[in-house]
């Protein structure tokens, strides 16, 4: 925010039984002073979601993740429009359409920055996939930042290398000013000027739907497509049942003559 007045910020929390995920605005009226707001808030959600009596492992990281995504490109599409505009009511057209083109790359620059907590669920795999195939796409870049015990971040790994991004992890959370200070302040095309940490292998395994667990191999849903490490003859998340046309024969045992 501090470092042009055309940058926005956009706050999204993620969880069970959440009503308004959208935290914080800076382009709405009300949303003014950033750091109250945000922390009044998220201790809201926090306590909420405290109160909750859903017992399920992991939280629901795609709701957010596809509200955060269409506000970004339809931030873009407004940025382009203006652009475009402003270059037809300049005098020379083909210079002014040049120097608008490029401010508009400038700022249509955006990254969406994930703070994980609680492991990602295993029946949203095919979901997540799919927004960070599309965010790559809209040139989104995803840096993730895992507060987690375990290093491995799984398909928060793979967000951050599908899209460009940085994958961090700091079990620490009071190192978590510093992280987004040294690592995730910096634009993402002045990255390779400075040390960044890289990640050595992603691993690209699926996530099991069943026990949220990585797989080398499993079964897919034909249906949803989630991820199951063992057959089940109804689905966990769709609850589709599948039809077994052809049952294992049963082996007769021969008896033996005397």
């Amino acid at each position: 925010m501090s470092l042009s007045a055309a940058n926005q910020l956009l706050v999204f929390a993620y969880g069970r039984n959440i009503k308004n995920k959208l935290l914080y605005c800076s382009s709405r009226p009300g949303d003014r002073d950033a750091s109250s707001l945000i922390i009044e808030r998220l201790r809201e959600v926090l306590i909420e979601s405290a109160e909750s009596d859903d017992l399920k492992i992991g939280v629901p990281l795609a709701p957010a993740m596809t509200h955060a995504i269409c506000y970004m490109k339809k931030d873009n599409k407004r940025i382009t429009a203006e652009a475009c505009a402003d270059s037809l009511n300049t005098a020379n057209p083909t210079s002014s359409t040049n120097d608008q083109s490029e401010e508009s790359d400038e700022k249509s620059i955006t990254r969406a920055v994930v703070i994980g907590i609680t492991p990602v669920c295993g029946g949203e795999h095919s979901s997540l996939m799919n927004l960070f195939f599309s965010a790559a796409k809209q040139n989104i870049c995803v840096d993730v930042i895992s507060l987690a015990d375990d290093n491995n971040g799984g398909i928060l790994q793979q967000a951050a290398d599908i899209t460009g991004g940085l994958f961090l992890h700091t079990p620490n959370p009071t190192n978590l000013l510093k992280v987004l200070m040294t690592h995730v302040l910096a634009d993402p095309a002045y990255r390779a000027s400075f040390p960044q940490p890289t990640l050595d292998s992603v691993d690209y395994r699926a996530s099991c739907a069943c026990h949220h667990q990585l797989v080398s191999n499993g079964w897919v849903c034909s249906v949803c497509l989630s991820v199951l490490c063992q057959y089940m003859p109804i689905c966990k998340v769709c609850k589709s049942v599948f039809k077994m046309t052809h049952l294992p024969k049963k082996i007769l045992k021969r008896k033996r003559k005397d």
